[in-house]
């Protein structure tokens, strides 16, 4: 499914928005779009859904130590290459 470029950009920009760290500038045109637009406001739900039940998920389990390392070393790896 082609999406238009309006929805690209602010699924392109939603973790910012979620995160608090989208402009000032931006978060009322982003507002607008997601009040107007049926389709990015519905894949902003299911996205929080899924965030919170895996910050449950997260209470409950813990990540072996060692697999804990090794996320962190590919993720510091990929920073540096980027």
């Amino acid at each position: 499914m082609t999406l238009p470029a309006e929805c690209e950009a602010a699924l392109a920009e939603l973790d910012a928005l979620r995160r608090g760290t989208l402009p000032a500038s931006e978060v009322a045109s982003m507002q607008r779009h997601l009040d107007a637009c049926l389709h990015c406001s519905t894949y902003k739900l299911h996205e929080e859904a899924f965030l919170d039940r895996l910050a449950g998920a997260a209470r409950k389990h813990s990540c072996p130590e060692q697999l804990r390392a090794t996320i962190s070393q590919l993720l510091a790896k990929e920073a540096r290459d980027t």
